[in-house]
Parts: structure tokens; C-alpha cells; sequence
């Protein structure tokens, strides 16, 4: 009984702690894109992103090993880093932000999508390999 009162007393602190710290975080604010020249440039970016990623998982499915595949593409890698230095010289204020953005495609469908540009500089940041 006793060691139950003390998990019970236990789980209630951690849970207190956790719930103290999850209220602390705070959300970064979304940037909603909306001229049609920013949307395109968002997108390109996210596309950049998208083929980089999808070769490097393909390297790594090949069985190469992840700190050799992500420097494997140096045009792909290349062409992200110069749509994300384009981007961020064209809109400085929009560094590390969270950005939102809507298009029709060709087919007339509405397309939405985001961009986490904190994650991408980080992501960036930490290659060891330069393009």
C-alpha cells in the first residue's frame, strides 16, 4: 500500500513537472505567404527540400550510410541552400519562422503546405559537407 501511495505521489510530481514545461513551450507564429511570387518561392524551396530528401533516403535504403549519402547530391544540396539564402534575403523577418502557403496546382486542386524555416537553417547548419 505504502509503495503504491509513493508511485502514485511520484507520477503525480513527474506529471506537475511535465505539464509545467509542455506550458512553457510556446508555438512558433505561422506567416501566412500569400503573393503569388512568394508562394512560388516557398514552394521551390520545399521542393528543394523534398528531391534532397528523397535521394538521401534512397541512398540510405541502398545501404549507404546517412553521413555519407547526405553529402552524396551536391546539385540538390546546391540549389536548397541557394532557394533558402534567396528566400531569406528577400524576406529577412521571416528567418527561423513557420511558414504557411496555399495554390491551385495545375489541375485546378487546392495545395497547401508549410515550411519550418528554423528547422531547415538548423538542418543546413549542421552538414558537414559545403555545395
Amino acid at each position: 500500500m505504502r509503495r503504491r501511495i509513493l508511485l502514485t505521489a511520484a507520477l503525480s510530481i513527474v506529471g506537475s513537472s511535465w505539464l509545467a514545461i509542455a506550458q512553457d513551450v510556446k508555438p512558433l507564429p505561422s506567416i501566412e505567404v500569400t503573393a503569388p511570387k512568394d508562394v512560388a518561392l516557398v514552394d521551390s524551396v520545399n521542393d528543394g527540400l523534398r528531391a534532397l530528401s528523397a535521394n538521401v533516403s534512397r541512398c540510405v535504403m541502398a545501404g549507404g550510410a546517412a553521413e555519407t549519402c547526405r553529402c552524396s547530391f551536391p546539385q540538390d544540396l546546391s540549389a536548397l541552400r541557394r532557394g533558402y539564402d534567396t528566400l531569406i534575403r528577400q524576406h529577412p523577418e521571416w528567418k527561423d519562422q513557420l511558414l504557411s502557403y496555399r495554390y491551385l496546382n495545375k489541375d485546378g486542386r487546392n495545395i497547401s503546405g508549410t515550411l519550418v524555416l528554423q528547422n531547415l537553417r538548423r538542418q543546413l547548419d549542421a552538414l558537414p559537407c559545403r555545395s
